[in-house]
């Protein structure tokens, strides 16, 4: 499905068309936000949030501008940062896709690709 008209040129385009989108859908967001998860400082590529009278709700984005397929290291290392920060869901959005092992890497988590 395409969204916009003309594909992000480089990663910082890619970061803002995400960013775009979920501000659309209501969310407040920043990119590359330094987020301080339980072990570490972290640089996060989109920081959404958005709240409601009920909860807050938090949404990390990894944004891969790269001309391979993503593999299920990262898949492993973000589900990390979105579990230490405690997120309620992690988005990973890549230029060309996904190794199989990444979708295996997902399966009962709250990180899509």
């Amino acid at each position: 499905m395409t969204i916009y008209e003309n594909e992000p040129k480089t990663w910082k385009d890619l970061q803002n068309k995400v960013a775009e989108i979920l501000t659309v859908c209501g969310y407040k967001c920043e990119v590359e936000k330094e987020i301080i998860t339980v072990r570490e400082k972290v640089n996060v590529d989109v920081y959404a949030e958005i709240n409601s009278q009920v909860s807050k709700s938090v949404i990390i984005c990894e944004c891969k501008f790269w001309a391979k397929a993503i593999p299920k290291s990262v898949v492993h290392s973000f589900r990390t940062v979105i579990n230490d920060y405690g997120a309620n869901y992690g988005l990973i959005i890549s230029k060309i896709g996904f190794q199989s092992g990444a979708f295996e890497a997902i399966k009962n988590t709250n990180v899509q690709l």
